[in-house]
């Protein structure tokens, strides 16, 4: 019709799935989005948004964290921790009949228990890295927004783990249905 310059297909865009919370948006998470701040280098990175692009991780994948445990009530943990279907709460017994008591979370092979609350702080920031819930009230994102953190302490508050903990861990972790068994650890 000799009525337009240029014509070009109707694409289809979506907005990225770069997350808000604040250490991301900031640089502090510069593994995450290297801004190039004080001496870092621009891109020196995972590229973790153009892999959010295409997934954000999954809730069905259960990720079993050997180490000195997670702090499983974590602004930016709570709502990721993997939670025992056979198990009720603080009640204790051992309802599911796996040989732990009150293990809702995850357990605790150092003292024997279903508690793996963490008392050393490396698991919990190890959960973060990997799992840290996106977009809410929190400070930090994880890498995988949307997986299940299963607590498997192996450690005791000094950073210090047992092989027999750790054959423990690996073990419950299997057991109950782990898809990865991260273990932060040297020896």
């Amino acid at each position: 019709s000799g009525l337009f310059e240029f014509v070009e297909p109707d694409y289809i865009f979506r907005t990225a799935a770069e997350p808000r919370d604040v250490s991301y948006q900031d640089g502090t998470l510069w593994g995450l989005r290297n801004r190039g701040d004080g001496t870092g280098v621009i891109g020196a990175d995972i590229d973790a948004r153009k892999a959010w692009d295409i997934t954000t991780g999954s809730t069905e994948v259960v990720v079993g964290v050997i180490d000195s445990g997670i702090w499983y009530t974590h602004n930016d943990l709570k709502s990721q921790m993997w939670t025992n279907p056979g198990e009720i709460a603080d009640n204790g017994k051992d309802d599911d009949e796996n040989g732990w008591i009150d293990d809702v979370h995850g357990i605790n092979a150092v003292v024997g228990s279903g508690d793996p609350l963490d008392d050393n702080g490396h698991g919990t920031h190890v959960s973060g890295v990997m799992g840290a819930s996106a977009n809410d009230s929190g400070e930090v994102v994880g890498v995988a927004w949307n997986v299940r953190l299963m607590a498997l302490k192996a450690s005791d508050s000094f950073g210090i783990f047992m092989a027999s903990d750790i054959v423990q861990a690996i073990q419950y972790g299997v057991a109950n249905g782990c898809h990865i068994l991260n273990a932060s650890l040297s020896g």
